[in-house]
């Protein structure tokens, strides 16, 4: 699934100046407005009954959306006014009906009808005379634009629950949406636990983005005592729809069925990948590790008898995986037969977070007598490439092999305007990462038991659909910002000849 209509949705509809830049901008714009006899009470009383009803329609303003969209329409005021005194018009409310209609609707629980009237009282307010009506009715016209159906999903309803997710953090908004052409998936749980280390991995994906379904499901793995989340071979139809079926996945982890004897650790090697594999007598450990390039790897890829990564820890802009190479590396990982060895682990888990690395990094540390192993899971949503390499090359000159994995978190997908998400490395302060890997490295080494269970899980999950249907909303997301701002044009230029 393509993300970024969503994530474009966001920059483009919350970018907005912080509170100090707005009140200077509100401030100036009254202080225009009044040395210019533009209409300062009719500006005032728009601004009151716009404050009275936002408790009324619910809308999701708190004060600084409140003050930017008055400092809004206070320099829209001033433009209209005194363009329409140039060519010397009477000015109208066309563009502000329609801004504000438009505005109300989709970030408060108000129905059309509701807003219409709020709407059309507010800008009466500001310009009372009848063509100031034009305004609501475009917005309207927009609103109906936009009441149509996708692969089953309503456009309207979608980008209004969308922003209600966004503006109040409550992701219920955005999972009705979810829920309501949700498809049932049969998954499983895996884990496998070395000493005190619980490596936990799924069949589920831990998307769409920020808060919403199962971006929470990192989170939640990695709350639990000693436990980390490993990324499997899966993709976003496998998001869960909410947080209460990220609860299911979370009571079905059991980590204690069946006891395993350490192997010989191996690596294998194709064109474009590494498979780095940690055999037990039973079930193998296995790395996909990307040599340039990883992203969501083909759940198929997911067999019997091993638990298998996703490392994604090579940030790219386009990935495209070659499912017969991955099959046949994989293939190799589970035939190659191995012979019994003794191993010895240490294993710290910290808390962390900069603007990539979304709550931990949890380091496992392997001695074999004859190699040691580094597996640095970091919590964050791919890795640049260049970072970890120098990650790889710093564990090397202390000894150790490193293997370094991202959990794919979208909990900070989209989170910040200015962009999408950050790979890990793409702070500064994430070379915190070095210093946790000196800490460990002064670690002793204990004898351990090492135990591995797997749990069926039924929840629901987007599907792929859902899928199809963002990447074509996104398509439809570029008409309706053609007929927005269309429709903005027009209304600012009646606002002004008429």
């Amino acid at each position: 699934m393509n993300t970024e209509a969503l994530e474009r949705l966001h920059r483009i509809a919350f970018s907005t100046p912080n509170l100090f830049t707005t009140m200077i901008i509100l401030c100036l714009s009254f202080l225009i407005i009044y040395e210019l006899k533009f209409g300062i009470l009719n500006f005032i009383a728009f601004s009151i009954a716009l404050a009275l009803f936002v408790p009324i329609l619910n809308t999701k303003f708190n004060l600084r959306r409140y003050s930017f969209f008055i400092a809004f329409v206070s320099v829209s005021t001033i433009l209209i006014n005194t363009l329409s005194k140039y060519i010397n018009t009477n000015p109208v409310g066309i563009f502000i009906a329609f801004i504000t209609t438009t505005v109300l609707y989709f970030t408060s629980e108000a129905e059309v009808i509701k807003v219409s009237i709020a709407s059309s009282v507010e800008s009466l307010l500001l310009y009372p005379n009848v063509a100031t009506i034009l305004g609501v009715l475009l917005g309207i016209i927009f609103i109906k634009f936009m009441n149509r159906e996708i692969n089953g999903y309503n456009v309207r309803l979608y980008f209004k629950r969308f922003l209600l997710s966004w503006l109040t953090n409550d992701p219920s908004y955005f999972e009705d949406v979810l829920k309501s052409e949700a498809v049932r998936f049969k998954g499983w749980v895996k884990c496998l636990r070395i000493g005190k280390a619980k490596l936990v991995t799924t069949s589920f994906h831990p998307g769409p983005l920020r808060n919403i379904g199962g971006a929470k499901l990192v989170e939640r793995i990695n709350s639990i005592e000693n436990a980390v989340f490993l990324h499997s071979p899966t993709d976003h139809s496998l998001n869960p729809v909410s947080a209460d079926e990220v609860e299911k996945i979370i009571a079905s982890i059991c980590c204690n069925d069946v006891k395993l004897k350490p192997m010989k650790p191996f690596d294998l090697e194709s064109d474009n990948y590494i498979l780095r594999v940690f055999p037990f007598d039973k079930v193998r450990l296995m790395f996909v590790i990307g040599k340039n390039c990883i992203d969501d790897l083909p759940y198929d890829l997911n067999v019997d008898g091993a638990m298998v990564v996703d490392a994604h820890n090579a940030h790219c802009e386009v990935f495209r995986p070659n499912l017969k190479e991955l099959k046949e590396l994989v293939r190799k990982g589970i035939e190659l037969e191995r012979e019994l060895c003794e191993m010895k682990y240490a294993f710290r888990k910290f808390r962390v977070e900069t603007n990539s690395i979304c709550g931990s990094v949890a380091i496992l540390l392997l001695d074999y007598g004859f190699e040691r192993y580094a597996i640095v899971v970091v919590d964050g949503n791919n890795v640049k490439l260049g970072f970890r390499k120098e990650i790889e090359d710093f564990c090397a000159k202390k000894g150790f092999k490193a293997i370094v994995a991202s959990t794919d978190n979208h909990s900070k997908t989209g989170v910040n305007t200015k962009f999408t998400y950050l790979p890990v490395g793409s702070d500064e302060r994430d070379r915190v990462i070095f210093e946790m890997l000196e800490e460990c490295f002064k670690l002793n080494f204990e004898d351990c038991d090492v135990y591995f269970a797997k749990r069926e899980v039924e929840i629901d999950v987007v599907g792929e659909k859902f899928c199809r249907f963002i990447d074509e909303v996104g398509r439809f997301g570029l008409k309706v910002a053609k007929l927005y701002f269309s429709l903005l044009s027009i209304s600012f230029a009646l606002s002004i000849i008429l």
